[in-house]
């Protein structure tokens, strides 16, 4: 779904979660979408968003924001399908040429052409330093907008997109491992 700032679309949604601390739901969005507020249920029912933790650094670039309502265990696969998350991919179970598919609600398209590179690629975004990464074998020609959307295969969660992973010898497509959502920010993608 799109995350916004004050009615303004800026990122995608990627995983409803639950605090490992207090039980409290929310969802995932890149770390570096800065100032998100709002998200936008279709049906075009919006909700306010209250921050709750970021994490840029040794973990990723991943942040959760909290809502007032129980958000559903659900992802959006494609504008027009919703899919039930039925598992969380293990980090260590991450493999190289194994393929991985991405949406974003900006490009509002998902794709499946790319395969793992690099299960641990370190990179600079926006001048900070991030780490654990995984990296992609291209680029899903993804645009502004998409960070924070959900990488998947079938209705298992891999990780939410960051981008584009510099300074690298490429502009490969990376993303943050939502196995170590924990360590980063303290939650548990909801099945």
């Amino acid at each position: 779904m799109w995350v916004r700032i004050s009615g303004v679309n800026d990122c995608t949604s990627g995983w409803s979660v639950s605090s490992n601390a207090t039980g409290a739901t929310g969802v995932t969005t890149a770390g570096h979408c800065e100032g998100i507020n709002e998200i936008d249920h279709p049906g075009h029912y919006v909700h306010a968003l209250a921050h709750q933790a970021e994490h840029r650094g040794e973990w990723g670039d991943v942040e959760w924001k909290g809502s007032a309502q129980q958000e559903p265990d659900d992802f959006y696969a494609t504008a027009t399908e919703i899919r039930d998350v039925t598992d969380v991919e293990n980090w260590t179970n991450l493999s190289v040429n194994e393929a991985v598919c991405q949406y974003g609600r900006a490009s509002n398209q998902r794709s499946c052409s790319l395969d793992i590179q690099d299960v641990s690629q370190e990179c600079s975004i926006d001048g900070v330093t991030t780490d654990r990464l995984v990296m992609m074998n291209g680029t899903n020609n993804g645009i502004d907008g998409d960070s924070g959307g959900g990488w998947s295969f079938a209705t298992v969660a891999y990780g939410s997109d960051v981008g584009w992973c510099f300074p690298t010898f490429t502009d490969n497509d990376v993303w943050s491992v939502a196995d170590l959502y924990q360590e980063a920010i303290g939650v548990t993608v909801r099945q």
